[in-house]
């Protein structure tokens, strides 16, 4: 066995054989502060706090139970996972989707597409160029569309009930060992998409009451809409201020009968009185109150009935909808093929010519047809020949709160300001009170149930 299969496998035999590397110039700063979470390749873990970098030397990471910080190779690591990441700033409201073929994916807006190049804008930088055979799909959204909250990244912002022990936070999970109530307001107006990881140990009872303002409690007088989770089932009520409760169905889910975690997704169209709930990604039942949306309130809440079982609430995330549109999963291009899916459910097979904020020019079977944007869910560029990535010990991957994935060559790490070279589109620079979790070794790194790692977090259950 090598010395680095040996550090891999016990990373605490890494610790003995470090020495302390000069510091750099400024201490390195993330968010608030808090309890930051370090895991290795071997799947290791370490709480404590990040302080410096050195591109010579690794990571500098400090723990109260050590006697002093300790320095770690970045082959050594998996993740960091940062508390109280802040949501990014935007100046506008994204109207695109785009994934590029190494697992990178940003909101933003499309400027223009040719057979070279894609065009667009982001958050962190109005006009970014990159070459066409990096880019994998743009999936278009919703006007209006916002993400209203991504998290949890701490107990701030919610509302508790009686029992504050009822629900505790810890790394990114709200956990319940108890009856308890735990809700918070997400200004919740129109239609909205509900996404949540949900755990369990035993038999376990949830109540996820949504357009409520019925915080911190479980009250039958809010308006409101109460879905009943239990193991194998779920059920709906609407609740009504003077006109009491009535249910509206209940669905069967198979599938947690066997299993101890799921994704959870709920739709409700305001508009059209209806709601529908995923399990992971998979339609589980369909509700519409024929006297129309009764719910008055802006919050979400949790309530947890039983005492015993552990409930863990995860990767917890509310947006605005459209209400009508249909985030099914689509087949990636293949070969030398682009493909156009319409909103109709309609494809259209070639090669796009070109792009912009208003049409599509894609040449099929010989013909140049000139589809305008809002017809379009999604396109699909065709997989380039090549996909072989570098594996460098610096190239990292920042998520970010709400919603984006990008990796880059770090270059230098200073106060909280991280510079570095994208494959993608060159040049960046990040400030990272904003990155939630920086994921190393992008080839190796494994996924697991716990942290969602490997990969850019999936932002939409229509990517696979």
């Amino acid at each position: 066995m090598n010395d680095k299969t040996k550090n891999r496998k016990n990373p605490g035999l890494k610790i003995s054989l470090i020495t302390l590397f000069l510091s750099l110039s400024q201490t390195l700063c993330h968010s608030d502060g808090g309890d930051s979470l370090i895991r290795f390749m071997d799947g290791s873990m370490l709480h404590g706090e990040l302080q410096q970098v050195s591109l010579q030397q690794g990571i500098r990471w400090a723990h109260t139970d050590l006697t002093k910080p300790v320095d770690f190779r970045p082959d050594n690591l998996a993740w960091i996972r940062f508390e109280g990441a802040r949501p990014v700033k935007r100046n506008n409201e994204p109207s695109v989707h785009i994934r590029f073929h190494n697992g990178d994916e940003v909101l933003g807006n499309l400027i223009g597409l040719d057979e070279q190049q894609v065009q667009f804008s982001t958050w962190f930088n109005e006009q970014l160029f990159a070459p066409r055979d990096v880019l994998r799909s743009l999936a278009f959204l919703s006007p209006g569309f916002r993400i209203l909250y991504e998290g949890p990244t701490s107990i701030n912002g919610w509302q508790i009930g009686r029992d504050p022990k009822a629900w505790k936070y810890r790394d990114g999970v709200l956990i319940s060992e108890g009856v308890g109530v735990l809700g918070r307001d997400f200004d919740l107006s129109g239609s909205s998409r509900i996404e949540f990881d949900l755990q369990w140990n035993g038999t376990f009872s949830l109540i996820v009451p949504v357009y409520t303002s019925a915080l911190d409690r479980f009250d039958y007088r809010s308006n409101s809409y109460m879905f009943y989770i239990s193991r194998g089932y779920v059920s709906l009520q609407r609740v009504q201020s003077g006109a009491g409760v009535r249910n509206l169905g209940q669905g069967q889910i198979p599938k947690m009968q066997t299993k101890n975690r799921v994704k959870i997704e709920i739709r409700i169209n305001k508009e059209k009185a209806e709601m529908e709930m995923y399990i992971d990604g998979e339609l589980a039942r369909k509700w519409k109150d024929a006297k129309g949306f009764a719910a008055t309130g802006s919050g979400i809440s949790f309530f947890s009935q039983l005492n015993g079982p552990i409930v863990k609430l995860s990767n917890l995330r509310v947006s605005a909808w459209d209400g009508f549109s249909d985030p099914v999963k689509f087949a990636e291009a293949s070969g030398d093929t682009d493909t156009v899916f319409l909103k109709n459910r309609d494809e259209v097979p070639g090669l796009i010519k070109s792009m912009d904020g208003q049409t599509v020019i894609i040449n099929s079977l010989g013909a140049n047809l000139k589809i305008p944007l809002e017809r379009i869910s999604r396109v699909s560029l065709a997989k380039p020949r090549n996909l072989a990535l570098a594996d460098k010990p610096w190239e990292v991957r920042a998520h970010f709160a709400g919603g984006a994935a990008v990796s880059f060559d770090l270059k230098q790490w200073e106060g909280t300001s991280l510079t570095g070279n994208s494959r993608n589109f060159g040049a960046v620079k990040f400030d990272s009170k904003f990155i939630r979790r920086l994921q190393f070794n992008l080839l190796n790194s494994q996924k697991t149930n716990e942290t969602n790692g490997g990969g850019a977090d999936q932002l939409w259950p229509w990517d696979d």
